[in-house]
């Protein structure tokens, strides 16, 4: 940061004495530096004015609160769609219990994790843990904090099919490898007995900016088919392949608005998403490994997280995430597409987004609040005017992310913690 400029030196008076029969040249004199002191006065508080507004002094609009928190401080957050009603929700009830504010950008999980890269947001938020080479890309070791679980839901749009579709992972697999072209292919009704299928072409839609939701499809692709696996991968950020009726949406809004309004097309969206929309667009039950058809709820996708965990030891908050996986959980009545949604911060928040000390302790602040009882139990909650449908963290991983919220520091220091 550039400081303002200083304002220049007044001119050095005159050595020479001024005649004593001509005293109106002292009072010029005096003028004149009188003038330049008033000079003097005015570009400082120019100086300051502009400091002001440019937040080098904090606006005037930090303090301090009862209890010794800052207030008055906004961090900065940008990344996946998926999560931000309940986003919205959490910033609301923190600002108005702390006086501190959390400005939200769900401009994806690609560009969250872009401009937490390049230090322009104070956290990111995505439905993918980090990959090896995305993190030894930042600029500092980030934090794995996951805040909340979720599901992700296969829409379709069926003319004259009432009953729910039943599809499973190598099935998707083949319709968006291009295998699988028509919604009467042999392989599909199987799966689906009794059910007058029509004879129509698959268009199938995916999302063409890096998204979280396109992991976790991805994610039991790769699981449930081994052609998936070793040709596509997993990642939010993939080259489908060229199926014949194949449609690229930017969005998660654009493709549950292309699916509803477009015949016998195939995508995929959260499951807060598809049951906030109106209408409700259809969506699949899936199979999962025990051979059952779940459709999605927040009581199955539950129940697949706490079976999962079950059989995944989990890393601490500095390690790698990459491979825990919440997908096909082994359950009877486990959902099959769970996942976590991620939140990503510098362990050493000096190194993030416009750094300091008041921030660092507002950031540990806001990560208690998104772990605290009050917050994980919004997101559930359907009885309001805006439901919310996703899974509050488990116990053993709210411990975890606790641990590792203990071990942010600010210039090699641990930050102090506040309500």
């Amino acid at each position: 940061m550039t400081n303002p400029a200083s304002p220049a030196n007044p001119p050095a008076a005159s050595n020479e004495s001024p005649p004593t029969a001509r005293p109106v040249v002292r009072r010029k004199r005096s003028s004149t530096a009188i003038i330049a002191v008033v000079l003097v006065v005015v570009i400082v508080a120019a100086a300051l004015a502009v400091s002001y507004q440019q937040g080098w002094l904090g606006n005037g609009k930090t303090g301090t609160s009862a209890n010794g928190c800052p207030t008055g401080v906004t961090l900065q957050g940008n990344g996946a769609q998926f999560v931000n009603p309940l986003l919205l929700q959490w910033a609301s009830s923190y600002g108005s219990s702390t006086n501190n504010a959390v400005d939200y950008t769900d401009g994806g999980s690609g560009t969250g994790l872009t401009d937490f890269n390049s230090t322009t947001i104070d956290f990111a938020i995505t439905d993918e843990p980090l990959s090896p080479s995305t993190s030894a890309a930042l600029p500092s070791p980030a934090l794995t904090i996951p805040i909340v679980g979720g599901a992700l839901a296969i829409i379709y749009n069926l003319p004259g099919v009432t009953q729910q579709v039943h599809l499973n992972g190598t099935l998707l697999a083949d319709i968006y490898l291009g295998t699988i072209t028509n919604w009467n292919a042999s392989a599909i009704q199987a799966a689906n007995p009794g059910v007058n299928l029509p004879n129509q072409t698959i268009y199938t839609v995916h999302r063409s900016d890096p998204a979280g939701t396109t992991y976790v499809l991805t994610d039991l692709l790769s699981d449930d088919s081994p052609t998936w696996n070793t040709t596509v991968g997993t990642g939010i950020s993939i080259d489908f392949p060229s199926a014949p009726k194949q449609i690229a949406e930017k969005g998660n809004s654009a493709v549950l608005s292309y699916v509803q309004k477009n015949s016998y097309t195939i995508g995929y969206s959260d499951l807060t998403d598809v049951l906030d929309s109106s209408p409700v667009p259809s969506y699949a039950a899936i199979e999962n490994p025990a051979g059952q058809w779940i459709s999605p709820t927040i009581a199955n996708t539950a129940s697949a997280i706490q079976d999962k965990l079950a059989h995944v030891t989990l890393p601490s908050s500095a390690e790698s995430w990459y491979d825990v996986s919440m997908v096909n959980a082994p359950g009877t009545s486990d959902y099959p597409l769970a996942t976590f949604v991620y939140l990503f911060v510098y362990q050493a928040l000096d190194k993030g987004f416009e750094p300091s000390s008041t921030k660092a302790q507002v950031m540990v602040q806001w990560l208690n609040y998104v772990l605290s009882p009050s917050a994980q139990a919004y997101a559930d909650d359907t009885s309001g005017t805006t439901p919310y449908y996703y899974v509050p963290l488990p116990s053993t991983v709210v411990a975890v992310d606790q641990a590792g919220v203990q071990t942010l520091t600010y210039n090699g220091a641990p930050v102090p913690a506040c309500t």
